[in-house]
């Protein structure tokens, strides 16, 4: 049996977070594996609680010892807070042969002084976007293998000249489609069911979600169909005062955060996501499976990819409000094949992914 470490920095709710609490469990049932994990903070959170059965745990600190150590923060408290996580780490790093930095290079520091062990990272990004946000263009010289979700991503980074002598593997974000089944089946309020309506699910977020060309643009519809907000985030009060300005208040309705979305999806005109960037776009998979028509923007990386380049669903360019427009008018009347739909998510299959990541930690 292969011990296998995998460092998270939190396990709190998000949508990596989602993805590796699924392959957690996945790599578990194969039996193949002894799986470690560590997180930065210890934890108690809801997807934590529901892997611990399967794993040995480590992490670096407890919130009391960080917060001790911010509320008396010196150049002694410093160094015992980086002595006592560097200590913590070798007695995770110890039991494992392979240590996997799951989410874009978080835990390089103390990765990039093990020697004799494969070393593991995984991009949730695209590299662009990483070299400024999180500098990894220098971090990336310390691990063997590095790993992206989509084929852009692939071609994006294996020109570079800091990938030299590293292996490089394209393993799609995978889904519990089996989960999504019982999630599908939950009943829906009434109104629901009777009324025509488009849907878009994200965090209100306008510094990446870009609902505000979505609601543009949407005023400008002649159609029937009402259009439903799922989510929450810094800018919904401002999204309120937009649609309340384009008097649209009848027709645009914020839903809030929904613990169960996809009951929603299933009978929605047509999703959309109207993003200014994604590192891939795990809620369009999620609608296509719904059985429910998709527009999207065609953000560099991700929905174009998704979408089999608009045969299963529709693209338009990030930010424009007149070809969306376009799409709304489009996708009520138009069809697809559904057969090709539910070929191109065979992609994203448990057993596919999971023989996939076999492959780089063989």
């Amino acid at each position: 049996m292969k011990n296998i470490g995998f460092c998270i920095d939190s396990l709190e709710i998000g949508g990596a977070e989602k993805l590796f609490v699924d392959i957690i469990k996945s790599l578990h049932k194969t039996k193949k594996y002894k799986i470690y994990l560590l997180t930065t903070l210890k934890s108690d959170s809801y997807f934590f609680n529901e892997i611990k059965d399967m794993v040995t745990y480590h992490y670096l600190l407890t919130k009391e010892e960080m917060d001790n150590f911010k509320l008396n923060k010196n150049l002694i408290t410093t160094f015992k807070s980086s002595l006592l996580k560097r200590k913590r780490y070798k007695l995770f790093s110890k039991e494992v042969d392979t240590v996997i930095d799951f989410l874009d290079g978080d835990f390089y520091k103390y990765i990039k002084t093990e020697k004799n062990k494969s070393k593991i990272v995984w991009l949730h990004s695209n590299y662009k976007d990483l070299v400024l946000r999180k500098k990894i263009d220098k971090k990336i010289n310390h691990y063997n293998k590095v790993i992206v979700i989509t084929n852009s991503m692939y071609e994006e980074i294996s020109v570079k000249k800091e990938m030299e002598n590293k292996e490089l593997f394209m393993i799609y974000n995978m889904f519990d489609f089996n989960k999504l089944d019982r999630l599908l089946k939950e009943k829906v309020e009434e109104q629901f069911k009777k009324e025509k309506y488009f849907l878009t699910v994200c965090r209100l977020d306008e510094s990446q979600k870009d609902v505000t060309t979505l609601i543009k643009s949407y005023s400008e519809y002649k159609g029937d169909e009402k259009l439903y907000i799922i989510g929450d985030g810094k800018d919904k009060k401002s999204l309120e005062e937009l649609v309340m300005n384009l008097e649209l208040s009848q027709r645009v309705i914020f839903l809030g955060e929904k613990k169960n979305p996809f009951k929603y999806m299933k009978n929605a005109k047509a999703f959309i996501l109207s993003s200014k960037g994604e590192g891939f776009g795990l809620v369009l998979v999620e609608a296509l499976y719904a059985g429910t028509k998709v527009i999207s923007s065609n953000c560099e990386y991700g929905p174009r990819e998704i979408l089999l380049n608009g045969d299963v669903g529709e693209l338009f360019p990030v930010g424009n409000k007149e070809k969306l427009l376009e799409k709304l008018n489009l996708v009520t009347k138009k069809k697809y094949d559904n057969e090709k739909i539910k070929k191109s998510l065979e992609r994203f299959k448990g057993k596919t992914i999971i023989k996939e990541i076999e492959r780089v930690i063989r």
